[in-house]
């Protein structure tokens, strides 16, 4: 029995044990979110990595002597994420920082604050669609703050201060003679850049002269500049196919360059007190940028040579066929300009179109070669005269610009800019507000559009470690609530609400973009039995809203819409409706709200953009479900799925899409039984699905 009994129990054993090592090697593949206090442990628990695993650093200061080195991979659907345990709860310092290495690839590094020496956070060449977000660099020395390699990776929300050294705040490299591609760098703020004596302390280097023929396909976009001159070059690029629209470059002592590389596309940045922008290398597309008390404003480059003819990458290679039009420039000392050179090769073929020139120096100024040029359309008035601008080139007449809200020039009803563009250009795709431009344009920067805003002057509170991201603009919240969410107010059901009892509760809408807000329709809960009393407050972000309209009362007579005019309209991404109770009691009810913004009132003298119909089906709805919608003419449009607390559960759809039907897929695959809200947000109207998953 012994013979025959413990041989069979060890082959039992032996397949029991497989199974238990299967499992738990199953478990350890596993995403697992994983709490270090130490840098080493830190480093362990990056090697062991899996994809989808969230590796948590304890809040405190640490000391690093040797590399945190990274060199692995997640997916794209479950990156790997190393993070602060709170955004800036953790500080590393010492003489060595941060390195991605070999292929490592949807890596996620967050809430850091690095003031280990300069030139410790890098990236090698084989990296991709890896992201720094949230973090503070701060790394003295000289040397970068952060160098990049790779492809496709994301730098967003971080802060750049407080250089005192040669190097860059961000430098951005390649492999051989290609610059890196696909990079996504947006909502940075670089701050504080105190000059040096020689070159190599730009503030941002996109490329070097050898990678500037290679097309990078990249986007530099709402990122602030404030106080950073370490040499005369800012953001210098040296590359190919890059866009850079939507920065703000602001008291800054350096210039934005194009200095190496062709195909570069700049529009809607603001430049306030800086020597704006020059420009050398081919085929780049300066258009509607705002300039302002800037010295000069545009540099149009004299170049020492030719590369198209084989002159050496280094050179200063002469701008041909560059279009600059749609731009407006205020006040400026010196507005466009191009310097004189020994033997310079100056221009060919520039375009100067639709501009308008207000205020400042000569509207031009030409001392170098400058063949083959076309001048139209342009504007200029109260200038120190026209300059080198031919008389046929321009007409003087004041544009009726003003400044708004946002403290930029914006043309107002009337202005003889409006519908007045010359020509036909091609990719004028949007104005500086980030509205599309389409049908007749409008000389200058701002295309008067009912659009919605999609970018203004950057503030800081817009953008660094600490900015608002637009991924986190909740449609609805509430300071409080009995059960009945702020959610229902948007689910076009006039028989749920939103309550809560107090006097200045209240409850808040995102509009996604800024918009002129114009007033809001709210339908009270029992609203033909009593009076309620409230206030609106609108603002940019929600630390400092301003109260448009104070004391409003209902009628007391109807459940239906009561709609409430602002005095003036106000332009506004949040709106606040704060209230005082009722006639009876302070509770705060409301059925359903809407937001008036003039996008919706435009919307109501033309034809729709929408039904504003939005169909889900099946709802109640399993794993699967489908949303549909129909647009009567193209036009901007994001769908939204959150849940009832108004947080975002996916971004479904969002960019301008063609007239007809539309079709999304929903991801409810991993929702639990709930209710869900999806938002159909089109060009400023908005309409809402309640969706329950079973």
């Amino acid at each position: 029995m012994r013979f025959v009994f413990y041989p069979l129990l060890s082959k039992l054993h032996h397949k029991l044990l497989l199974l238990l090592l299967g499992i738990l090697t199953v478990g350890q593949l596993q995403a697992a979110t994983v709490n270090v206090s130490s840098l080493s442990a830190l480093q362990t628990a990056i090697n062991n990595a899996v994809a989808g695993d969230v590796i948590i650093l304890a809040n405190g200061v640490y000391t690093a002597t040797t590399a945190i080195n990274i060199n692995k991979q997640g997916t794209a659907t479950q990156p790997i994420t190393i993070q602060a345990q709170t955004i800036g709860g953790v500080e590393i310092t010492g003489t060595a920082g941060v390195t991605l290495t070999g292929s490592a690839k949807y890596i996620i590094i967050k809430g850091f604050k690095f003031t280990f020496n300069a030139s410790l956070a890098t990236m090698a060449s084989g990296t991709s669609f890896c992201r720094w977000t949230r973090n503070v660099f701060q790394t003295p020395g000289a040397g970068e703050n952060l160098l990049l390699n790779g492809n496709d990776h994301e730098v967003d929300y971080n802060t750049f201060q407080h250089k005192n050294a040669m190097g860059r705040f961000i430098a951005v490299r390649g492999s051989g003679s290609q610059i890196a591609q696909r990079l996504h760098i947006h909502h940075n703020y670089f701050y504080d850049q105190a000059p040096q004596t020689d070159n190599g302390a730009e503030t941002v280097q996109f490329g070097l002269s050898g990678y500037s023929l290679s097309s990078s396909n990249s986007v530099f976009e709402y990122n602030l500049f404030e106080n950073c001159a370490g040499e005369n070059e800012l953001l210098s690029v040296k590359a190919s196919a890059v866009t850079i629209r939507y920065n703000t470059i602001r008291n800054c002592a350096a210039q934005f360059t194009l200095r190496h590389g062709n195909f570069d596309v700049v529009y809607g940045n603001y430049f306030i007190n800086t020597p704006g922008i020059r420009i050398f290398g081919d085929d780049h597309k300066i258009f509607s940028n705002h300039f302002e008390n800037c010295n000069p404003a545009i540099n149009i480059g004299n170049g020492d040579g030719e590369v198209a003819n084989g002159d050496a990458l280094t050179v200063h290679d002469r701008p041909d066929r560059c279009l600059i039009a749609f731009n407006t420039l205020v006040n400026n000392t010196t507005n466009y300009v191009q310097s004189g050179r020994s033997g310079g090769l100056g221009a060919t073929y520039t375009t100067f179109a639709n501009n308008i020139i207000q205020g400042g120096g000569p509207a031009a100024s030409i001392a170098g070669p400058y063949t083959n040029a076309t001048w139209t359309g342009n504007i200029i008035y109260n200038t120190n005269g026209a300059g080198a601008l031919p008389s046929a080139s321009y007409i003087t007449v004041n544009p009726q610009l003003a400044r708004d809200a946002t403290g930029s020039f914006h043309l107002q009803s009337g202005s003889p800019a409006i519908d007045a563009a010359v020509g036909t250009y091609t990719g004028i795709v949007a104005d500086m507000d980030g509205q599309p431009r389409s049908g007749t344009l409008d000389v200058g920067a701002d295309e008067v559009s009912a659009a919605p805003v999609i970018a203004r002057l950057l503030q800081p509170a817009m953008v660094g470690v600490n900015g608002a991201d637009p991924v986190d603009c909740q449609p609805v919240i509430a300071s409080a609530d009995d059960g009945n969410v702020p959610a229902n107010v948007l689910d076009g059901d006039f028989n749920t609400r939103w309550s809560a009892s107090g006097d200045g509760q209240w409850i808040q809408f995102c509009l996604g973009d800024t918009m002129k807000v114009t007033g809001v329709k709210i339908a009270f809960l029992s609203g033909n039995q009593r009076k309620s009393t409230f206030d609106i407050k609108v603002g940019y972000d929600t630390s400092n809203l301003s109260t448009a309209a104070a004391g409003l009362v209902s009628s007391g007579t109807t459940t239906a819409f009561e709609t409430f005019n602002l005095a003036t309209p106000v332009t506004a991404r949040y709106v606040r409706i704060v209230g005082h109770g009722n006639s009876l009691n302070l509770w705060n009810s409301y059925t359903e709200v809407q937001i008036l913004t003039s996008s919706t009132l435009a919307a109501a003298k033309t034809a729709p953009a929408t039904e504003m119909v939005l169909d889900v089906y099946p709802n109640p709805a399993g794993s699967q479900a489908t949303a549909t919608f129909e647009l009567k003419q193209p036009t901007v449009v994001s769908l939204v799925l959150y849940d009832l607390s108004g947080k975002v559960i996916k971004n479904i759809a969002a960019g301008r899409l063609s007239s007809g039907k539309h079709t999304y897929a929903l991801p409810l695959e991993n929702l639990s039984g709930s209710t869900y809200l999806l938002q159909l947000n089109c060009n400023g109207q908005i309409t809402s699905k309640k969706i329950s998953r079973l």
